[in-house]
């Protein structure tokens, strides 16, 4: 179930939809729902930082809940440089559903040297980002 079909959405601050996903942000973190066989690189990182600088200002702590309901790929190459960029985020939940996202997401942890934890399902995932941002 999307987040677009939760009482979530409709609590949501601002819902952008993407080339590549559908993101909401609330208050001081963001959800992202990324779109069935994407391949997020730079680029989509880089809009998506530019988004949360527009909703939560440049310096602001915010967290980030991973929705992972299709699989996509995440160019691990292109983010790495620019791994300087997710200063801001404090947290950063992933709600998987498969083996595979979990093992994807526990990679991507170690290679861009953040702090993440799984979930199995978004209430415990926000519960978390929001208590970590506090």
């Amino acid at each position: 179930m999307t987040i677009k079909e939760t009482p979530l959405a409709s609590s949501a601050i601002s819902t952008i939809k993407t080339k590549f996903g559908n993101l909401y942000f609330f208050e001081n973190f963001l959800i992202t729902e990324i779109f069935e066989g994407m391949i997020v690189g730079e680029k989509e990182f880089l809009k998506i930082f530019d988004l949360c600088s527009d909703n939560f200002g440049s310096n602001k702590p915010f967290g980030i809940v991973s929705h992972r309901l299709y699989p996509y790929s995440v160019n691990l190459f292109e983010l790495i440089p620019i791994s300087d960029k997710f200063d801001s985020v404090v947290a950063n939940a992933v709600v998987a559903y498969t083996d595979l996202s979990v093992k994807n997401f526990e990679l991507e942890k170690r290679l861009l040297n953040f702090k993440g934890k799984f979930f199995n399902n978004i209430d415990s995932a926000i519960t978390w980002v929001k208590k970590e941002v506090n």
